[in-house]
């Protein structure tokens, strides 16, 4: 019974990290198309922070 036991956690353990990739290529593929959609503004983490504050103001 030991030998399923072990061989269904490594699926398990296989499968999050499977999904933890994918989210984070995931997540690097939208802040790279994010960083790159208005070439005219200003670049870096001040361009993001700006960026949220016009989206806050509306």
């Amino acid at each position: 019974m030991q030998p399923r036991t072990n061989a269904g956690r490594r699926t398990r353990n296989a499968v999050v990290v499977a999904l933890i990739v994918a989210a984070l290529w995931a997540a690097a593929t939208l802040t790279r198309g994010a960083a790159h959609a208005d070439e005219s503004g200003p670049t870096g983490p001040v361009a993001h922070f700006s960026r949220a504050v016009e989206l806050i103001r509306g």
